[in-house]
């Protein structure tokens, strides 16, 4: 996956930690959203291998967007393992590392994790798991976009337990602003792929 040619350095302060322990889904708050892309699976990964980070995740629904990426690790952000610093929109921060990448010649499965997250927006979230899933359908190709978060144990709606507290999250922000966040990405992305 392409990044851009990072023009900032790390904010003062930053500093890189390992990203936290992945739980089980049942501790987990999830969206999922998808799209068909109208165009053969081959042709569309190539277009988002070449598609910077700031054009697949622009700001909506009041949350910001990618703005510049600075690869932390030498292989930068594709391999499994790979990370970088992702620069907002909004000038906050935050870390994301590949826990999967798995590509063949019909599907490809894409699955990072999010943490270090400096926007206020963030405030109850200990992490993000995003999960990018292209299969072939013929001549186009299904993208599914799943997004997860753990919330801070310490923190509202977190200290009310995952069924309260993720029912909170869902309401107040997966299925409003994230929401319109995930489908503005996912739309871009399928521009840029037909576009291409």
């Amino acid at each position: 996956m392409s990044e851009t040619v990072a023009t900032r350095r790390p904010p003062a302060g930053f500093v890189e930690t390992p990203h936290p322990p992945v739980a089980g889904p049942e501790k987990l708050v999830s969206r999922v959203e998808e799209v068909v892309i109208d165009r053969p699976f081959a042709q569309v990964v190539e277009a988002v291998d070449v598609m910077p980070l700031s054009a697949r995740h622009p700001a909506a629904g009041g949350l910001p967007g990618v703005a510049d990426t600075l690869a932390l690790t030498p292989d930068g952000f594709g391999p499994v393992g790979g990370r970088h610093l992702v620069f907002l929109t909004d000038d906050t921060t935050v870390t994301e590392q590949v826990l999967v990448n798995n590509r063949t010649e019909t599907d490809w499965r894409f699955r990072y994790v999010v943490w270090g997250y400096t926007t206020p927006a963030a405030k109850p979230l200990r992490y993000g798991l995003g999960d990018f899933h292209y299969t072939a359908q013929g001549d186009k190709t299904r993208l599914v976009w799943t997004y997860s978060f753990e919330l801070k144990r310490d923190a509202f709606p977190g200290f009310l337990g995952v069924g309260l507290g993720g029912f909170l999250l869902k309401l107040a922000f997966l299925n409003g602003p994230y929401g319109t966040w995930m489908r503005a990405g996912l739309a871009a992305i399928k521009r840029g792929a037909e576009a291409a």
